[in-house]
């Protein structure tokens, strides 16, 4: 903009320069004048390059030129560039963080520099050793490998860390015998082993009920008394239980645990459920259209935390590990359902028991039931079960049950009150009519 004024205040006294000459000679010499030949280009005579050098110094007096902008003469105007005040780091606050990881496993590490006004905030992170723990640039904490290391996060020379343990996760617990039975004040010895085998065997036997069998340290059984009992095998990832019945019945034991050690006759021999039960490494197990859990099965299942859900058309059924209590029974998954207006029948009718807690949920309503009652066939009576969660319910047990929107013990509530108050009355009546017996006559 500056060169742009300059080039035409030029022009301008370029223009005015004959007048400005003669003026300025004028002034400097009354008698001498001053000739400016117009037909001669390129030419000036000495007053002419005065008149010159004056008016561009008195320009660039006004109005410096970029060469002075850019440079540090006196001419120019001082220019003071800005300076900042060095903040230094004081504090690095990590932000949440798992100090126990499974191989293979990430997490995201996270950090803030205090003051927030410092002049660093490059944060820099590292591991102690690379061959338990890797991390990048920007905080991916990965676990590559068994172990213990330490976390580093660092800026400007202020560091923060943590101490973290990397281990393998364990898959599965596997026992020999998942039901024992034995005779009391025998002993069994529970061999138990974990996989992979780079996860912990620290293994824990803890027996539930210690009047019927005790567990050492060791996992050697004793029995105690007649019953049934369950032992916990676990350690830090994992857990199943044992089921233990002491019983004086030679045969029922022999014939027990020679089916748990893989011998049985050929009718007996597992189906491919239980296979798939003992294959998985997954928390659940879903499979579609089986009629009947067989006991083989179940026994697979039992004491895991695996839950085995099947899949029918109306609803599905679904039985955890650890809510077996008899492997020996079967589940027949066919269930009797029936819709009314007041709400929706389950009937579940077996000669045997259910071998433990079973879950059922509802498919294809869009009714949400809220009250889940279990039917006495004979009186016809609604007693109150748990409340229902999204169309779910557990039983333990077979029979009737009912499921409704609406509160079917009103009624009998209703029925009740009117009851109180029919013998309120009466009973008032009658001490009335006492009271006053003796005017009748009159």
């Amino acid at each position: 903009m500056k060169k742009t004024i300059r080039i035409v205040l030029a022009s301008f006294l370029m223009l005015a320069m004959p007048f400005n000459i003669n003026t300025y000679a004028a002034a400097e010499t009354s008698t001498e004048q001053i000739h400016i030949d117009t037909n001669t280009v390129g030419e000036s005579s000495e007053a002419d390059q005065q008149a010159e050098h004056n008016i561009e110094y008195k320009f660039e007096e006004d109005f410096p030129s970029d060469d002075n902008d850019e440079g540090d003469s006196e001419d120019s105007l001082n220019y003071i560039a800005p300076t900042t005040e060095y903040v230094p780091v004081e504090e690095i606050e990590l932000g949440e963080y798992r100090d126990e990881m499974y191989v293979k496993e990430s997490q995201s590490i996270s950090a803030t520099v205090y003051p927030v006004t410092a002049s660093g905030k490059n944060i820099q992170y590292s591991t102690s050793d690379s061959s338990v723990a890797t991390i990048t640039a920007s905080g991916k904490l990965t676990a590559v490998g068994t172990g213990n290391c330490r976390v580093y996060a660092e800026c400007d020379g202020v560091s923060a860390y943590f101490d973290m343990k990397v281990r393998v996760k364990t898959e599965a617990i596997n026992v020999k015998s998942k039901y024992i039975v034995i005779k009391p004040d025998e002993q069994f010895n529970l061999e138990a082993s974990v996989s992979p085998a780079g996860a912990s065997h620290n293994l824990t036997f803890k027996s539930k009920d210690e009047s019927v069998a005790v567990v050492g340290n060791d996992g050697v059984i004793t029995a105690k008394s007649s019953g049934s009992t369950s032992v916990i095998v676990s350690n830090e990832d994992s857990t199943i239980l044992v089921n233990v019945i002491v019983s004086t019945d030679d045969k029922e034991a022999i014939a027990q645990n020679n089916t748990d050690n893989g011998n049985e006759i050929n009718n007996n021999k597992s189906d491919s459920l239980t296979e798939q039960i003992r294959n998985s490494n997954d928390k659940k197990i879903v499979v579609k259209g089986i009629k009947k859990i067989s006991s083989s099965a179940l026994k697979a299942l039992y004491g895991t935390d695996k839950t085995l859900i099947v899949e029918l058309d109306d609803y599905d059924l679904s039985i955890r590990g650890q809510d077996i209590f008899n492997a020996n029974n079967e589940i027949d998954t066919q269930l009797d359902i029936s819709s009314t207006d007041e709400g929706v029948s389950v009937k579940i009718v077996d000669d045997k028991k259910l071998p433990g807690t079973i879950g059922i949920t509802l498919k294809n309503t869009s009714k949400k039931y809220k009250y889940f009652y279990l039917v006495d066939g004979k009186t016809n009576d609604y007693r109150r079960l748990n409340a229902l969660s999204n169309n779910m319910f557990k039983i333990s047990s077979v029979g009737e049950y009912f499921l409704s929107t609406k509160n079917m013990e009103h009624f009998k509530i209703n029925l009740l009150w009117v009851l109180g108050a029919a013998g309120v009355i009466l009973t008032m009546s009658l001490i009335y009519i006492f009271s006053k017996k003796k005017y009748w006559f009159w």
